[in-house]
């Protein structure tokens, strides 16, 4: 039998024997021991939560929530599980229960600083509180932006980091001048009656309060929306009595629904639902392993990249120094979730920001129980107010995107707003036009994709879109058909994305040769990758780094983390150099790496309509962009400011050029962070804007 079969048994025994109803009042911490990482898929099977793992005597557990009549049950089904030590709990003094929670937004409204109202009742009867930070009634100049708490009643440093930040937004905001621009709304607590449950009652308490037909209680919230609800029983579970049941039916729960009628009324452009514990920043899509979303650069543009990430940790001793960017499912697969949800039905910029377990109550994680410490509370809501303000930045209508290539072999995937299919040139040794599908599940922005191999030779095709002129040129192809200089993994004929063969290693080096790129504009790097690993151990990680003089300097270009069991593609701007090495290093990672190919275009402008300013690339992800617009005479000054109003760039330009470049680089000639800018031209009594992100390394 297959290691896949023997998962599913024991999943479908894990569920018959721990699907009866529990004694809500005696949840506790336990711990599995990982005997293998197949051990998370059989414990998500079950619909238990993983919400980390902790070594043990030098050993990795699973950290779940269980009742001690279900350790025998993990035990039956060859699962070695144990409760985790908890100390006497105290009464808590700086976390706000839920009376405390409607006391502060009863007073900051009493005050007129916010205003406050009611999005419906919980299954208790209890309200859904909002505030909204903002003069009344909407505007369409004002984007929504949203900020959610204790979907999950126990992560009570989730309702802690909502309700701080709106006491911030109200009292000192990061950027008053974005704020005034903004509609802002944060629901501190969407899960009121297991939030008060969790304090009354049971400290580790996950879901609402339903009482579902079977005698059990709950819903789990956050996999009860309508994206994608109930896709399998790996991301939710269909067992009312497990921690991620899913609900009878999409959008069941009365606290759901109110999340869902307050996105009619207020259709957000951005939103950030806080939980706790990981160090994380995650965004669609979560659903299935390898799914992309065709917003992808905007949002790694604001959480960050592995290699730049967004947030960092200061507690002490904190597994992560920084909050690992990227999308949920690398976690794990959920589905019902809110982000996807958001995104796919209201087109809204979603984050789940899995805030800190910090560091250390007896040698483990703080985890569910974050300690009631005043200046560790004070600390995590400090290190999570930057990405707060550059979610509130990127709040702004995006511009219409640039289509750009994604990959281009085996798979072609072209981006572009939506509207008609796009025709698309390939020439090479024969020309043909492709055909090209887009998916289905996606909004605004379109992924069109093509999955016939090229005609004739791959490297030196070029493809080209028939609106906009957008032209790629091929200029490697590399598999592991053929070694061709390519050195330090294995060849694995098993299962490859191209071909017959492709790469595999886990703690060893891949190195390529001399890679020329003498006349490719914006070259980029792509290939195809799957790996066995998980966000809970991030000392297990894998580099793509580039050397631009023969290897004796690297730079990090991609670091792959996280659950990768299907293939996916990745893509990353290099150097604008003539020739580049490149190094994959995996660290205890098993990888698997297939249709390296590199491609770029020698089009360094965009053909821009009169009063408009055109950007070659947006997002730029490429080490310069070419801003464009209708000559004329005289001269012209370009600026790019920060979305906070820091002027990092500023040039004299003639305008009867109608181009200037900018190296992403600022006054003093550092290269600029990535994130959201104001381009702008100022030419004689003429003043052009464009909105531009910067997302190189993504």
């Amino acid at each position: 039998m297959s290691p896949r079969g023997r998962i599913a048994i024991v999943a479908v025994a894990l569920t018959a024997s721990l699907g009866r109803p529990a004694r809500a009042q005696e949840l506790v911490p336990t711990l599995v021991r990982l005997d293998s990482l197949g051990v998370l898929r059989q414990l998500a099977l079950a619909g238990f939560e993983v919400a980390g793992i902790q070594p043990v005597d030098g050993v990795p557990h699973a950290v779940i929530v269980a009742t001690p009549d279900q350790t025998p049950a993990l035990a039956a089904v060859g699962l070695a599980a144990r409760a985790a030590p908890v100390g006497a709990a105290a009464p808590p003094v700086h976390f706000r229960d839920l009376d405390r929670v409607h006391a502060v937004l009863d007073s900051l409204a009493a005050a007129g600083l916010v205003l406050l109202d009611t999005l419906g009742t919980s299954w208790e009867g209890h309200p859904i509180l909002v505030a909204k930070v903002g003069t009344a009634g909407d505007s369409p100049a004002r984007p929504n932006a949203l900020f959610l708490g204790a979907h999950h009643a126990r992560e009570w440093i989730s309702a802690e980091m909502a309700l701080q930040l709106l006491q911030t937004l109200t009292d000192d905001p990061p950027n008053p001048v974005v704020v005034a621009q903004r509609d802002i709304w944060v629901i501190p607590v969407v899960n009121p009656d297991g939030y008060r449950f969790s304090f009354d009652s049971t400290r580790l308490w996950r879901k609402n309060r339903r009482v579902n037909g079977d005698g059990t209680i709950g819903v789990d919230l956050n996999r009860n929306y309508p994206g994608f609800w109930g896709v399998d029983d790996l991301g939710s579970n269909p067992g009312p009595a497990t921690e991620t049941y899913r609900g009878p039916a999409p959008g069941s729960e009365p606290e759901v629904q109110a999340v869902m009628a307050f996105h009619e009324l207020h259709p957000p452009s951005v939103a950030v639902s806080y939980h706790s514990f990981s160090n994380l920043v995650l965004y669609p899509y979560g659903h299935a392993s390898g799914a992309l979303s065709p917003d992808a650069e905007r949002f790694s543009a604001t959480a960050g990249t592995p290699l730049q990430p967004a947030v960092h940790d200061a507690l002490p001793a904190t597994a992560r120094p920084a909050y690992y960017p990227g999308p949920a499912w690398q976690l794990y697969p959920t589905n019902g979730e809110y982000t996807e949800w958001a995104y796919r039905t209201h087109g809204t910029l979603a984050f789940t920001v899995e805030l800190t377990a910090g560091c250390c109550v007896g040698g483990t994680d703080y985890g569910f129980t974050f300690p009631d410490d005043s200046a560790a509370i004070a600390t995590v809501v400090a290190d999570n107010l930057p990405f707060a303000a550059a979610v509130l930045a990127a709040a702004a209508a995006p511009d219409a995107a640039t289509p750009r290539w994604e990959v281009l072999w085996p798979e072609a995937r072209l981006v572009t707003a939506a509207g008609a299919p796009p025709v698309v040139t390939v020439t090479g040794t024969a020309t043909q036009t492709l055909a090209l599908t887009a998916d289905t599940i996606d909004r605004g922005l379109l992924v069109w994709r093509w999955h016939a191999p090229l005609v004739g030779e791959v490297a030196g095709a070029r493809l080209a879109t028939g609106s906009g002129g957008v032209e790629t040129r091929i200029v490697l192809t590399e598999g592991a058909e053929r070694e061709d200089g390519w050195s330090g993994w294995t060849r694995d004929p098993a299962g490859s994305i191209e071909g017959n063969w492709h790469w595999f290693g886990g703690t060893d080096t891949l190195r390529s040769p001399d890679i020329a790129l003498s006349g490719v504009g914006a070259p980029r790097l792509a290939f195809w990758v799957r790996h066995d690993g998980s966000l809970f151990l991030p000392e297990r990680y894998a580099t793509v780094d580039v050397s631009a003089d023969g290897g004796a300097t690297w730079t990090g270009l991609v670091r792959l983390e996280g659950a990768a069991p299907v293939w996916y593609p990745v893509s990353a701007a290099l150097p604008d150099v003539p020739t580049v090495r490149l190094r994959i290093v995996a660290h205890d990672l098993p990888v698997h790496l297939d249709a390296v190919h590199v491609f770029g275009t020698t089009n360094t402008s965009v053909t821009v309509a009169a009063g408009e300013l055109g950007l070659s690339e947006n997002p730029v992800r490429s080490g310069r962009v070419f801003v464009t617009w209708d000559p004329a005479p005289g001269d012209a000054q370009l600026s790019v400011f920060t979305f906070t109003g820091l002027l990092v760039y500023r040039a004299a330009v003639p305008g009867a050029a109608g181009q200037a470049v900018w190296d992403l680089t600022d006054l003093g000639g550092d290269a600029v962070a990535n994130g959201a800018y104001a381009v702008i031209l100022e030419m004689g009594d003429q003043v052009l804007r464009r909105r531009l992100f910067v997302a190189r390394g993504s």
